[in-house]
């Protein structure tokens, strides 16, 4: 996997958990504005650089050697952070109401979330072989029976359809 879709995965996963806090989230208004402010919240728990560096952790290794140092100095760039950052609170902010950033940024705050949010990436690595098989091989049993019931292509395009020929006249006598 490319490091562009492990992180996209990893943003991906982050912002599709649906945690909830024991505790009701305060109730605001859904505008943009508490979206903001909520999601800036969010972003100090969650915070875009340890995302990266935890990216970087798994990545490296996969790259050729050449590469590595190059890479982990861009993901340790003020310039990524900042990208960062301004990319995943424009995401929040779309994405997300109010009450659930403050129920994602309550979880993720707690003990419990960041606990689980540690367990996350190991769980992903654990199940994405293992599905991305089971898809492949969906994928190709549906290639299978698609063949398996188109007709043959014609070799050539048919002619007009045939005509019967006319009767004969039969003669009375």
């Amino acid at each position: 996997m490319t490091c562009r879709r492990y992180l996209i995965v990893i943003l991906v996963v982050v912002m599709a958990a649906a945690c909830s806090d024991t505790q009701p989230a305060k109730s605001l208004p859904d505008n943009p504005e508490n979206r903001t402010a909520v999601a800036k919240r969010y972003l100090e728990v969650m915070a875009p650089k340890e995302l990266l560096q935890g990216v970087g952790k798994r990545v490296t290794p996969t790259l050729p050697e050449g590469n590595r140092k190059i890479f982990n100095q861009v993901l340790e760039s003020p310039e990524i952070d900042k990208a960062a950052y301004r990319i995943m609170l424009d995401a929040l902010v779309k994405d997300f109401t109010a009450a659930e950033l403050n129920a994602m940024t309550a979880f993720y705050g707690s003990p419990e979330g960041q606990s689980a949010w540690k367990k996350f990436s190991p769980y992903m690595d654990a199940i994405m072989p293992q599905i991305q098989q089971e898809v492949r091989t969906a994928v190709a049993e549906a290639h299978k029976q698609a063949e398996a019931k188109e007709p043959p292509t014609p070799k050539s395009p048919p002619g007009p359809p045939a005509q019967k020929a006319p009767k004969a006249p039969v003669s009375k006598q």
